[in-house]
């Protein structure tokens, strides 16, 4: 509704038609959910570490998970301040009205985006990185746990077995992989973008049509992630994948039984 919808509308006028607040506005909010993008994931792979390496004290579940959220968005709203005075309601060289940040010089470019880039992008991803090779190596270490179980024999005599078991239920492993496809997913949409971004200005990427025709897909890269996500979750659904599962066996069977009339109805079987 505020990426995607509002960029659709802003293509289609070709100048920005909205008042100057509406701009700072709408940037304002763009840039807020880019950091959110980020910091709700970072709260997501903080909030598995917890209930992995310390089962014991992940306890308040529901109210730790709301303070990450809490935070996460709080840090972007607060981040994201700057864009309420860097953009405007602009008049171009060229005479379109855009929504365009206004600098002093075109150099301020270089350091804002090399400062949004770190702090949307490659510090949360160290941080999501590292999280989540400690979570792993946690889960590599409990699983080759063992129990003992103490049986006692109608003659008084005890056994005791050492069978194999995983300290981690299949739940939160399940949790886990779905953590990491959605971070991988993330990763792919959005890394070309900053990459490229960052390239570009600094002056790395030659000025040719080809860097225009690369521009309007990458930058349409991170709209990708919010369509993929639920996608995603519809995969590693049980309740989905059980009900595409069984109209999926029901459609087999349909055509099975199907293909049987029809065998026994041609006229060499009659």
């Amino acid at each position: 509704m505020i990426n995607i919808l509002t960029d659709l509308i802003w293509r289609f006028t070709g100048n920005f038609m909205a008042p100057d607040f509406v701009c700072r506005i709408v940037r304002y909010l763009q840039v807020v959910l880019l950091y959110a993008s980020t910091y709700v994931l970072v709260s997501l792979s903080i909030d598995r570490y917890h209930a992995i390496v310390y089962p014991m004290k992940f306890m308040q579940g529901e109210k730790q998970a709301k303070i990450l959220i809490g935070i996460a968005w709080g840090l972007s709203f607060v981040f994201a301040v700057p864009t309420l005075i860097i953009f405007g309601r602009r008049e171009l060289s060229n005479g379109e009205i855009q929504c365009w940040a206004d600098w002093p010089d075109e150099s301020y470019w270089k350091p804002y985006m090399t400062i949004v880039a770190f702090l949307v992008f490659f510090i949360p991803l160290i941080i999501i990185s590292v999280i989540y090779f400690i979570v792993i190596r946690t889960i590599w270490v409990k699983s080759k746990g063992h129990v003992m179980i103490i049986t006692k024999h109608y003659d008084s005599t005890y056994s005791t077995k050492y069978p194999h078991r995983s300290a981690i239920t299949k739940a939160k492993i399940k949790a886990i992989k779905y953590s990491i496809v959605v971070i991988l997913a993330f990763l792919l949409c959005w890394s070309p973008y900053f990459f490229f971004d960052i390239l570009d200005n600094y002056n790395v990427i030659p000025k040719t049509k080809e860097r225009i025709y690369a521009s309007v897909i990458i930058q349409n890269l991170p709209a990708l992630n919010s369509a993929i996500n639920p996608i995603i979750y519809c995969a590693f659904s049980n309740k989905s994948c059980c009900h595409f599962r069984n109209q999926r066996m029901q459609t087999f069977k349909d055509r099975t039984e199907g293909h049987e009339m029809h065998m026994i109805t041609r006229p060499e079987y009659i």
